[in-house]
């Protein structure tokens, strides 16, 4: 009885180790088929997005086709015009390609700006300056420092202004690097100058108004009186009806200024032709968060051949739309 008691103890023990080992074969493979379906949803999904960036791109790049073939369509180059609600005119006959445009393939946003409609910060002395940046909400205490660093980065000299920097400053930085001087080359190129900040530079809706949507460094040190904007004109000096009597001149019955008239001629406005375009695409497809905005300055010039373009500032992204 003895021995018979053992040999059914040793088997059920046996059988307990075959149960564990079993039990954890099964887990093991619970988990690597867990992981290998894990690991093809996600395979799956960046290949979907992989598929939907690309469309979008290609969709937002044809739409910059399109706004590049209406320019090139202008048989007047000496007058265009922007209506106030945004779009750009090449006369006032020709139905223009900005706006919002609904697509078999998705969402297609066009937008056509004059880098003649605004501020040119390569040509703008202190005082133009100092009025700017004031206007843009820049704090008192802050705007000495960046209207005078900002002359600082673009003079060729290593004397720093009052409040300015040079690259004494710059060097001393966490991530160190030299003062420009010389121009500026790009409208972003702020953010590496002393004083400013991202809510100077882009705003924050709360009495700080970006100064990047005012100034460019594209554009002729000229401000055209079809294109340039409200927020341009105000800060000018031109009081709400002087802005609305332009606004009613570029409108598709008018078709805007031919010759200015001497009280916005004193204000600075002119009436010049368009060289530099700034061309704005958003695109995105149906049922997908995933677009595409692609942001160029085309310079535009006759030869015999007809007009040709070249491209003169390209930013392109991906973003995720959310809602």
């Amino acid at each position: 009885m003895h021995k018979i008691s053992v040999g059914t103890r040793s088997g059920f023990n046996m059988q307990g180790v075959a149960l564990m080992m079993v039990l954890w074969v099964l887990v093991l493979l619970s988990i690597v088929s867990m992981s290998f379906l894990a690991s093809t949803r996600w395979g799956s999904a960046g290949v979907r997005n992989f598929k939907e960036d690309t469309q979008s791109y290609y969709l937002a790049l044809s739409g910059f086709q399109e706004a590049l073939n209406y320019l090139a369509s202008d048989k007047d180059l000496t007058i265009d015009f922007l209506d106030s609600e945004g779009n750009f005119w090449i006369d006032n006959e020709t139905q223009p390609v900005t706006g919002r445009h609904d697509r078999a393939e998705g969402l297609v946003d066009i937008f056509i700006t004059d880098e003649n409609a605004k501020i040119n910060i390569n040509f703008a002395n202190q005082d133009r300056l100092t009025k700017l940046f004031s206007y843009c909400g820049v704090k008192q205490d802050d705007l000495n420092t960046v209207v005078d660093s900002i002359l600082d980065w673009k003079d060729l000299d290593n004397e720093h202004h009052l409040s300015g920097a040079e690259d004494d400053y710059y060097e001393g930085l966490p991530e160190p690097y030299k003062a420009k001087n010389g121009l500026f080359d790009v409208p972003e190129e702020l953010a590496l100058v002393k004083g400013m900040t991202p809510a100077y530079l882009y705003g924050t809706g709360e009495g700080v108004t970006g100064v990047l949507p005012l100034v460019t460094t594209f554009g002729r040190n000229l401000l055209n009186i079809n294109t340039v904007s409200k927020e341009v004109m105000d800060f000018l000096g031109l009081n709400i009806v002087e802005i609305e009597t332009i606004l009613k001149q570029r409108n598709k019955d008018f078709g805007g200024f031919r010759f200015i008239p001497q009280q916005f001629a004193v204000r600075g406005l002119n009436t010049v032709a368009t060289q530099n375009f700034r061309i704005e695409v958003f695109a995105k497809l149906h049922e997908s968060p995933i677009a595409t905005r692609i942001i160029g300055v085309v310079n535009r010039q006759p030869s015999a051949e007809g007009l040709k373009f070249k491209t003169i500032y390209w930013r392109e992204r991906a973003e995720t739309v959310r809602g």
